[in-house]
């Protein structure tokens, strides 16, 4: 009986600055380094999957920290790019380029170059389990989309992958998460043609798990087969990860996804702070001091699973 057991991580916002979209940017290594030691321990944890946005400013200090973190990881990794992982940015004459970031992220990447759209792989992590990374970037925007080339790329790994467990991850969730995501930039926080990476997925009943993040947000959304984990930034409010294992089951596949948090409760305090005092909290609702907080730390729902999909 197939059965696969990870830890999904995002949005680490390794950085130079005081602060980026509320997360701990002075902190992060040290929650990192710490979730990395935890994981660590677990003794049936066959891999990480980190989906994007461990850089900010995409400087070579943020890269030298994260993978000097990434070193101390004894479990198998797995890592898609974020938008903030490279930057063409005039104001950020020091940052790596995104197709110069990510080979040295992951030298997996290196070739083809990882412009845009490139930094995509179907790896088999056990007998029978195939793990799909999309690469959602755009070259000169923090939007996201699987583009025409990708589209095909993706049918022929699923058709390739037919008799298999499949688990995709990708970094701009393919739907929105927030009627506000409807509105103005807000669109920006998932893939514009979300609906069509979903109708294909709809023709694969063995694409079990999709795996994003970029929100920043806590969300569980179950589809018909199919199971939609959006995770919460890790060095932001209220900084947490996943424990997901998916069992083949009678009748389907067993899901069991718990929540665990990052940081002390002092840190996830500050967190909380420093998202409320965030310019999103007055464009994601300006009547509502608390909302954008509330819809990061999302429902208790959309932190446990347990059953069949």
């Amino acid at each position: 009986m197939r059965s696969v057991y990870f830890a999904h991580l995002t949005d680490i916002h390794i950085s130079d600055s005081d602060e980026s979209w509320g997360t701990l940017a002075t902190q992060a290594e040290s929650i990192l380094r710490n979730t990395f030691a935890r994981l660590d321990v677990i003794p049936d944890l066959d891999f990480v999957l980190i989906s994007g946005d461990v850089l900010d400013n995409a400087t070579q200090a943020e890269v030298a920290v994260f993978t000097g973190a990434l070193r101390t990881l004894g479990k198998p990794w797995h890592y898609i790019p974020g938008n903030h992982d490279g930057f063409y940015d005039p104001e950020k004459p020091g940052a790596y380029a995104p197709h110069e970031a990510v080979p040295q992220i992951d030298p997996r990447m290196a070739s083809p170059v990882p412009h845009a759209q490139e930094a995509r792989w179907s790896r088999e992590v056990k007998p029978g389990v195939q793990l799909i990374g999309l690469d959602s970037r755009l070259p000169d925007d923090w939007a996201g989309e699987v583009n025409a080339g990708q589209m095909a790329w993706l049918k022929a790994e699923l058709d390739a992958a037919r008799e298999k467990l499949v688990i995709l991850t990708v970094h701009h969730p393919l739907h929105p998460l927030h009627p506000r995501d409807n509105i103005g930039w807000f669109t920006k926080f998932f893939a514009s043609n979300g609906e069509e990476v979903e109708r294909l997925l709809d023709g694969y009943p063995n694409v079990r798990l999709v795996l994003s993040g970029h929100h920043h947000a806590h969300r569980l959304i179950c589809r018909p087969g199919r199971l939609h984990l959006n995770t919460a930034a890790l060095t932001g409010y209220p900084c947490l990860y996943r424990l997901v294992r998916i069992s083949e089951a009678d009748g389907g596949w067993h899901v069991e996804a718990t929540t665990e948090h990052a940081a002390e409760e002092d840190l996830v305090l500050r967190s909380r702070q420093l998202s409320v005092e965030s310019f999103v909290t007055e464009a994601f609702d300006p009547g509502d001091r608390y909302g954008w907080v509330n819809f990061l730390a999302g429902k208790p729902e959309d932190r446990a699973f347990s059953g069949l999909i």
